[in-house]
């Protein structure tokens, strides 16, 4: 059997949703383009674009992986659920970084060659099975001169927020609407995606038998395997529309904030909820 109808909707919402994230990225890194019969232009910091924008291409290239594996059925499917985790926290911290100061992209661009030493120098395991990896000789303690802000005690992450305060954050600073779609994404995926990810007794049992019947069939299984996909879909169209309710909004584009929300409001069809007012050029969506 072929892919649900809800799935085949789903789909066609996400690829438009990355035909629109693709223009992003291009205004983002290449220069003015036009879409729809307007020319639009963005001009972020060379901090903003370097963080947010290979984030937000990470994202990008996950969710394709992800659509390219809508029609799995069948164990398989649990390696989708690594994917479409990244996908969101990626969206949300590209996100974040695009609507931040400089100091927080500053802090972040930073952080890439401090944890890439850090990779070299670090403590693994405890007790009798622990490895000390370290670039310096074993008499000398390793630090990083270079990189001082991120020593001590709940300092070594390029950002000292947590996702729901970086969430928080967005919908502060982009507009309600893109702060709860992301919201939602999270929401829907985070948890049960670790549980899966680190092969909790739960987190196995959930993928094995949320979507069956009772006496049921290997078949039964494969179908019931769908419902996963479908989750996914719908936590990824989520996170998608949250990450480009908050560029356009940044940017003030408010025609390509209504071609975000008219793919939204077919989202929100699917589920039989009414559609939500369209943005002008007057206000910052809710």
């Amino acid at each position: 059997m072929g892919e649900s109808n809800l799935v085949t909707g789903l789909r066609g919402i996400i690829d438009s949703q990355m035909t629109l994230l693709n223009f992003t990225l291009y205004i983002a890194t290449q220069g003015p383009a036009d879409f729809a019969g307007h020319r639009f232009e963005c001009n972020l910091s060379e901090l903003k674009m370097k963080t947010s924008q290979n984030i937000a291409l990470g994202a990008g290239q996950s969710v394709s992986t992800i659509l390219k594996c809508a029609e799995w059925k069948g164990i398989p499917v649990r390696d989708l659920y690594p994917i479409a985790r990244s996908a969101i926290e990626s969206f949300i911290n590209a996100a974040f970084l695009l609507v931040s100061s400089e100091e927080v992209a500053g802090r972040a661009a930073r952080y890439v060659s401090y944890a890439s030493w850090k990779l070299s120098n670090r403590t693994v395991g405890s007790g009798e099975f622990m490895l000390d990896l370290s670039t310096t000789p074993p008499n000398e303690r390793a630090t990083s001169p270079a990189f001082p802000e991120f020593s001590g005690r709940g300092n070594g992450e390029w950002t000292k927020l947590d996702l729901p305060s970086r969430l928080r954050c967005v919908g502060e600073l982009a507009g309600k609407r893109s702060g709860r779609r992301l919201l939602a994404a999270y929401t829907l995926i985070y948890s049960i995606s670790s549980e899966i990810i680190h092969g909790s007794p739960f987190g196995m049992n959930y993928f094995y038998q949320a979507h069956l019947p009772e006496n049921p069939t290997v078949d039964d299984f494969r179908e019931g395997s769908s419902k996963h996909v479908e989750s996914i879909l719908i936590a990824i169209a989520h996170a998608a529309a949250g990450y480009l309710s908050a560029f356009f909004t940044f940017h003030n584009m408010t025609p390509l904030l209504r071609a975000e929300q008219e793919l939204f409001n077919r989202l929100l069809a699917i589920d039989g909820v009414e559609p939500q007012s369209m943005p002008n050029e007057s206000s910052i969506p809710d």
